[in-house]
This record gives structure tokens, C-alpha cells and sequence, in this order.
């Protein structure tokens, strides 16, 4: 399998559950590993591939419409959406927020998939508890 790598991608997110957060966006730094065939290695068509601007362009455009609590709720709807729109193989996911504890350069989580996990996880029942 083939990998696309895109680091240190830098948006603006509202993302946070404390009163100074919910006050506006504030950064955060997305890098992605994304599982691809080889087929465009082959064709040196950008139609066997993943567009990568494109992929940054949605992903900023989606943290710009949408306020998470969690970092984690983020970084799983983040990594859902890149699996429906760009279809890649896997998806290995890293959200951080720079600085945002004292003498702490970061603090973030990072997720892997594979297709076939969101796929199962997509069309598995969902179960409210009491």
C-alpha cells in the first residue's frame, strides 16, 4: 500500500468544552497519513489519486462550519468524512492544539482506521443507553 502524507496542516477550529474556548476558534495542526492503492504511482492520472488540495480545502472549510468539544469527536468526524468524500484505504489522523497549557507545546490525539473499520462502523446499529 502507498501513502500520502500532508503534516503540519494549520486551521482555525472551534473545538473545546472550557468557557475561554467557547468564545471563538482558536488553531489547531492536522498531519495525515492516507493508505492508497498504487494505482496512480502506474498512471500519473490525479484521477487514481487524492487531490490533496482539495482534501486540505474540505477539511479547513468543515472546521470552520462546525463547533466539537473534544478533540477527539473532531479528529473521528474529520477522518469519517476524508473516508465517504476521498476513499483512501486507511486513515492515520493527528489534531493538536499548540500551546494551550502552560510550558506544554501540545496537546492532541491521534486515531487510525482502516476502509473496512468505517465501513463496519457505519452500518453497525446504534444503541441509545438508559
Amino acid at each position: 500500500m502507498n501513502q500520502i502524507f500532508i503534516d503540519d496542516i494549520r486551521a482555525q477550529a472551534q473545538v473545546g468544552i472550557y468557557p475561554e474556548e467557547l468564545a471563538g476558534s482558536q488553531p489547531v495542526i492536522l498531519s495525515l497519513k492516507l493508505g492508497i492503492s498504487g494505482r496512480a504511482a502506474r498512471s500519473d492520472r490525479i484521477e487514481d489519486t487524492i487531490d490533496y488540495a482539495v482534501l486540505v480545502a474540505r477539511l479547513r472549510g468543515t472546521l470552520a462550519e462546525r463547533r466539537f468539544g473534544l478533540l477527539e469527536h473532531l479528529a473521528e468526524h474529520l477522518a469519517s468524512l476524508i473516508f465517504d468524500e476521498f476513499r483512501p484505504l486507511s486513515v492515520e489522523l493527528t489534531v493538536h492544539k499548540p500551546e494551550v497549557l502552560p510550558a506544554v507545546g501540545r496537546v492532541g490525539v491521534m486515531i487510525a482506521r482502516a476502509l473496512d473499520e468505517h465501513l463496519n462502523a457505519a452500518s453497525a446499529p446504534r444503541y441509545e443507553m438508559a
